[in-house]
C-alpha cells in the first residue's frame, strides 16, 4: 500500500550554469561563435512525477512513481536516484526508446532556458500496472503530455477506487482548455502557474472575476502560483495568500513540483490550508536554492522546523 503515487514523466535533467549567460529582452544566451565557460553543471533524474515522488518520500510518505523510461543509460540514473531515495520503482515501465532529457541553462541569477527532447516516452494507458494503482490514498497527476484520455481514465479510476486526486497540468493539457476544464470537478487539488491559470479560465488574474470563474471548474483546493510573487490557494471561495520566502534563487526549476508535493504532504498530515501553503512555500524556497530539482528537497524535520 502506498501513500501517494505520482505519474508523468521521468526524464533526465543535464544542468548548464554560466556567468556568461545573457538575460536580456527576455532572452537568455551567448553570443554567436563563442566559447564559454561552464561554472556550475549537474546531470540528474527530472520530471514531475520523479521530482514529486521524491519529495514525497522526503516529507515521510510511502510514494511510488509511474513514468515510462528507456532501456539506456539515462534509465539508469532515474531509477538508482528513485531507489536512493526510498521511492518505490516498481511502476515504472521500460521500452527499448530513449529515455527523455532536457538540457537546462541557467544564468548568474537563476533565470532559465529549456531545451527539451520528449515525446519518446508519453505514457499510454496499456503502460499502467491498473492493480497496483488502486494500492494508494493519492494519485498526483503531472502533465501527461497531452494525453487527455489517459488523465480521462486516471481520475475515473480514481474515484472508482475512492482514491484523491492532485493534478498539475502541464502546457499540452491546458492547450484544450474546454475538455480539462469538464475533468476538473473530479480533482481534490488544482496547482497551475500564473500563466498556466489565464489560459485555462480565459482572463486575466486580475480581472476580479478570475477567481470565481476558477472556482466553478469544481476543484475542490486549487493552487496559482506566481514565481517570485508567491502563491495562492483557492477553496470553497476563500482565498489564502503566501509571499516567497526571501532567498537568492540558484535555479528555479522545480519549483512547481516542491510546492505542490509540499502542500499536498501537509494536507495528507491534516495540516490546516495555510500550515500546508506555508510547507509549499517553504520546500520551494529551498529547492530554488540549489542547482537541479531534487537536491535542495526538505526533509519531514525539516520542513517542520520554525
Amino acid at each position: 500500500m502506498f501513500d501517494i503515487i505520482s505519474i508523468g514523466a521521468g526524464t533526465v535533467d543535464i544542468f548548464v550554469k554560466s556567468t556568461d549567460l545573457v538575460l536580456k529582452d527576455n532572452f537568455l544566451g551567448i553570443a554567436a561563435s563563442s566559447k564559454n565557460e561552464i561554472s556550475d553543471s549537474l546531470i540528474c533524474s527530472g520530471g514531475g512525477a520523479t521530482n514529486t515522488a521524491t519529495s514525497f518520500a522526503r516529507l515521510g510518505l510511502k510514494s511510488s512513481c509511474v513514468s515510462l523510461l528507456g532501456n539506456d543509460p539515462f534509465s539508469l540514473i532515474v531509477i538508482n536516484e528513485l531507489k536512493a531515495n526510498h521511492v518505490d520503482p516498481s511502476l515504472i515501465i521500460q521500452d527499448d526508446n530513449n529515455t527523455d532529457f532536457s538540457v537546462i541553462l541557467v544564468s548568474q541569477n537563476g533565470s532559465r532556458g529549456i531545451l527539451t527532447n520528449r515525446g519518446h516516452s508519453a505514457l499510454s494507458d496499456n503502460n499502467i500496472i491498473w492493480d497496483k494503482l488502486s494500492q494508494t490514498e493519492w494519485l498526483y497527476i503531472t502533465s501527461l503530455e497531452g494525453n487527455l484520455n489517459l488523465l480521462e481514465q486516471l481520475i475515473g479510476f480514481a474515484q472508482e477506487h475512492s482514491i484523491k486526486v492532485a493534478f498539475n497540468p502541464g502546457n499540452r493539457e491546458i492547450a484544450d482548455p474546454s475538455y480539462l476544464q469538464s475533468l476538473l470537478n473530479h480533482v481534490d487539488f488544482l496547482l497551475l502557474n500564473k500563466n498556466e491559470s489565464e489560459t485555462l479560465v480565459g482572463i486575466s488574474t486580475s480581472d476580479e472575476k478570475f477567481w470565481d470563474k476558477l472556482a466553478s471548474f469544481g476543484a475542490k483546493i486549487s493552487a496559482v502560483t506566481n514565481g517570485r510573487e508567491g502563491a495562492y490557494i483557492l477553496n470553497d471561495n476563500h482565498k489564502l495568500y503566501s509571499p516567497i520566502i526571501n532567498t537568492f534563487p540558484v535555479d528555479e526549476t522545480g519549483a512547481g513540483d516542491s510546492f505542490g508535493s509540499a502542500f499536498i504532504a501537509g494536507q495528507f498530515y491534516h495540516l490546516s490550508l495555510q500550515d500546508s501553503l506555508f510547507w509549499g512555500i517553504k520546500n520551494s524556497a529551498s529547492v530554488v536554492s540549489y542547482l537541479g530539482a531534487k537536491s535542495g528537497l526538505l526533509t519531514l524535520e525539516r520542513i517542520k522546523q520554525k
